[in-house]
């Protein structure tokens, strides 16, 4: 069977999507925090949150190792190795009754996890373009919310009998192993690759001036997420707009947004095209100063219903656009550098704002979201200072073959 026609398969779209499962397996288990603290009373409550925060740093460094990985064994191969590593990884808290040793598990979770993450998108460029990769990267963005909130409903179920019960969870992964081992191929015929990703090539192991950029703009929009990630539920009840229920709730609507556009990403590059990218950050940043300068349940809706959106359309463009701008050999370099670069401004964008708040002379919730504002401005400025080069690029090439 043709890549092709094997490409169009739903058993095959499934497969390559099936990775992207995995990614909310750290952030899932935010719950087991006040089981961890029962359990082992005497350690520090800095440290007990390791165990949510910690998988970040070998994640990071193997995101930007996963490239290595790929030419020496290939992708879907890089694939299984991430995934075995997050099975059995994810299940050793079962049987571990140290916590330590816990740690040092989840130290091979964020391995794990960076490897599967940028991977999984390359492999989508890899078999699709145009408006059918589109769809897939929606899709892929799209599953990440539903895994996170079918991960978070299990553990509830399973840590009412015993909370080491929650890592069962984990088991999943053998799943998509097995799916994944007899599904896709490993080897893929570069001469067959997509031709939108054939442009821009900058040599097998280098990244363009492109992709450059575009780590540069994943860097500002994960600063941006950082107001919506660790202060709105804060300045919620900060600003006595609601209370923690009422907060969650407004996050739902955000997650719901996220899941809807990502599933419509595909409709919405058909209608806005280049200005895709442009529109989503634009999104983003009108979310962000609503809540900076209102305080109103009203405002705060609509604030989370653009955060949500913009945030569900901004991604998979973000990831659609890089590996327009790259080749079937270095895609998994860029993708990882790009993936890296949102890990390292989620990991640093408390501290950042912390920063800020001191230098402002103001550490409130509410306050912070004009330094989400700020970084999401400066996103949309980038992607229009972009947008602006690529048309000039444009002409000169027009120019030139005449």
């Amino acid at each position: 069977m043709s890549s092709n026609a094997k490409s169009e398969k739903i058993s095959f779209k499934a497969a390559l999507i099936s990775s992207t499962f995995l990614i909310p397996g750290v952030s899932a288990t935010n719950a087991l925090l006040p089981n961890l603290q029962h359990s082992f009373p005497t350690v520090a409550k800095p440290l007990l949150q390791s165990f949510i925060s910690l998988p970040a740093l070998p994640q990071f460094i193997f995101l930007l190792l996963a490239p290595l990985f790929t030419r020496a064994i290939g992708k879907r191969n890089t694939i299984l190795l991430g995934t075995g590593l997050w099975t059995i990884s994810g299940i050793l808290p079962i049987v571990l009754n140290d916590f330590y040793a816990i740690l040092a598990s989840r130290l091979i979770l964020g391995a794990s996890l960076g490897l599967i993450q940028p991977i999984g998108t390359a492999m989508i460029s890899d078999y699709y373009s145009g408006n059918a990769k589109n769809t897939m990267l929606g899709i892929q963005s799209s599953v990440i919310g539903i895994a996170g909130s079918i991960f978070t409903y299990i553990i509830g179920a399973l840590i009412a009998d015993n909370w080491k019960h929650a890592f069962y969870i984990y088991l999943v992964g053998i799943l998509v192993f097995f799916v994944t081992w007899l599904i896709i191929p490993n080897k893929r015929d570069t001469s067959n690759v997509p031709s939108d990703n054939k442009d821009h090539s900058s040599g097998r192991g280098r990244l363009g001036k492109d992709i450059i950029w575009w780590i540069c703009l994943t860097l500002f929009f994960n600063l941006a997420q950082g107001g919506v990630g660790f202060e709105f539920n804060l300045a919620v009840v900060e600003q006595n707009v609601s209370d923690a229920t009422g907060a969650a709730n407004m996050m739902v609507v955000y997650s719901i947004l996220g899941l809807i556009t990502g599933l419509l990403f595909g409709l919405y590059m058909k209608v806005f095209r280049n200005l895709g990218g442009i529109v989503a950050g634009s999104l983003f940043f009108l979310g962000n100063l609503l809540v900076a300068i209102t305080s109103s349940v009203l405002t705060y809706y609509i604030a989370v219903v653009l955060l949500g959106a913009g945030f569900g359309l901004f991604m998979p463009y973000m990831f659609a656009s890089v590996n327009k701008h790259t080749t079937a050999q270095n895609s998994a370099l860029a993708t990882s550098a790009t993936t890296a670069a949102a890990s390292l401004g989620n990991f640093v964008a408390p501290y950042i704002y912390a920063f800020l708040a001191q230098i402002f002379g103001n550490n409130s919730s509410h306050f912070s979201f004009w330094f989400s504002s700020a970084f999401a401005l400066l996103l949309v400025l980038g992607l229009i200072v972009l947008k602006v080069t690529d048309r000039k690029e444009a002409k000169l090439n027009i120019v030139t073959n005449c």
